[in-house]
């Protein structure tokens, strides 16, 4: 059956002629919660640009030492990178910049979260079926972008934690075979975290910005061309069936509402957790990067691989094969290919009528599916550990070298028990 005929059956196909445009009368909308993680994703990106637009009138691009002119007791007068003392100076002397930063701050760690949310929803629900592909794949290319936003704003602080980042990072561009010595120069222009701001500075504030909103369009465009997947038949209290409504009924009250909620939360966070204050964290100075620094949540894996996996220095075809590149560049791509390539895969042994496409399924419907995304979310989950296993060590009162050494075994068999584990329950579920 195809949406519109269940929406017909359902009694959603009621499309109010309230002078919204036809494209959004016949946008169908499923109702259940899940659905809300892709607004909030895109409520959290307007928040995200309409404080850092205002930061940006504050903020100085550049590690050259200035003698700070703020009222900070702990760094007035004192010699500070640019970078770091305009952000002192946001957040003690600019009029509501402290709580500016940290909604900017928590909006970037909710942003990253619903994105990867909704790309879970869509995963499991095998919204990336059939026509849907293309879409599917534009919304890998966005949790990408908003990473690597993520990671940009994160070192424009110039604290203790850049140092450790930039030169993680510039590690892992450089260990790119044939292209990484060019690489690294082109995003960091030169090995030094001072030389990186400048750059990382203009992809932050345009050139990522840019791409996302861009690629944000044509996400948003192919998903009212497309259609949105809906819910399978189920009943409400009253008897009334229910797949979906009409988004042409208040949609636009209720994503005003939906942004003035999401608001508020990143506000009443931000007032209640110190999130991105960096008074007490210090500016980094060369040659005192320290490894006790860990990047955002959402970077943890990467710097796990790079920890987790065996230290090699292999040549290979004119290049060298070395740990940087296995656990920075290589694992986290077959992650990424594994992720994308799985529809491909399904469709191959898993076919379906082209109606039921447009029906999102239960995730026990396909075992396999849900085998695969425990077996990728135990895989992360290990090499983000890895990343912190110091803190595992001290947390257990055990050594660092018997941390590493489970999580090296748990690395390789966690995620195919964890994946046998739910295969098993999915298939019992199913029945």
């Amino acid at each position: 059956m195809t949406v519109a005929e269940r929406l017909r059956t359902s009694g959603g196909g009621r499309t109010a002629r309230n002078g919204a445009p036809r494209w959004l009368r016949e946008l169908v909308v499923p109702t259940h919660w899940s659905m809300l993680l892709g607004p909030v994703a895109v409520v959290c990106f307007l928040v995200l640009l309409l404080t850092g637009v205002v930061l940006t009138f504050f903020y100085e691009p550049s590690a050259q030492p200035v003698v700070h002119d703020g009222s900070s007791a702990l760094y007035a007068g004192r010699e500070l990178p640019a970078a770091f003392s305009s952000v002192v100076t946001i957040s003690e002397d600019v009029p509501g910049g402290q709580l500016l930063r940290r909604v900017h701050r928590v909006a970037s760690y909710l942003f990253v979260a619903t994105i990867l949310g909704h790309l879970l929803r869509v995963f499991l629900g095998g919204a990336f079926r059939g026509r849907r592909a293309t879409n599917y794949l534009l919304g890998m290319v966005l949790l990408l972008l908003a990473i690597v936003l993520g990671w940009t704003g994160q070192n424009l602080i110039y604290d203790v934690v850049t140092g450790s980042s930039v030169r993680i990072g510039h590690t892992i561009a450089s260990s790119i075979p044939w292209l990484g010595p060019e690489l690294a120069a082109l995003v960091f222009g030169g090995p030094d975290a001072s030389d990186a701001v400048p750059r990382l500075f203009w992809l932050h504030v345009l050139v990522l910005p840019v791409v996302f909103v861009a690629a944000l369009g044509l996400h948003l465009w192919l998903v009212v061309r497309h259609r949105h997947t809906v819910l399978p038949r189920r009943r409400t209290p009253d008897g009334r069936t229910v797949v979906a409504t009409a988004s042409g009924e208040g949609l636009r009250s209720r994503l005003l509402l939906l942004g003035l909620l999401t608001a508020a939360v990143l506000v009443l966070a931000s007032v209640l957790v110190p999130f991105g204050d960096v008074e007490h964290i210090g500016p980094f100075v060369p040659g005192a990067a320290s490894n006790d620094m860990y990047p955002d949540w959402y970077l943890l894996f990467a710097e796990g691989g790079i920890a987790l996996l065996p230290a090699v220095d292999v040549a290979v075809l004119g290049t060298t094969i070395t740990n940087p590149l296995l656990g920075g560049v290589l694992l986290p791509g077959l992650i990424g290919v594994a992720v994308l390539g799985y529809p491909l895969v399904e469709r191959l042994f898993r076919r379906r009528p082209a109606a039921e496409l447009d029906v999102t399924e239960r995730a026990v419907e396909a075992p396999g599916r849900v085998a695969f995304v425990t077996a990728v979310a135990v895989l992360v989950t290990v090499l983000s550990l890895g990343a912190a296993s110091a803190v595992v060590a001290e947390i257990l009162v055990v050594s660092p070298q018997s941390v590493m050494g489970v999580l090296r075994v748990a690395l390789v068999a966690a995620p195919l028990l964890a994946a046998a584990v739910a295969y098993w329950y999915a298939r019992r579920q199913r029945g």
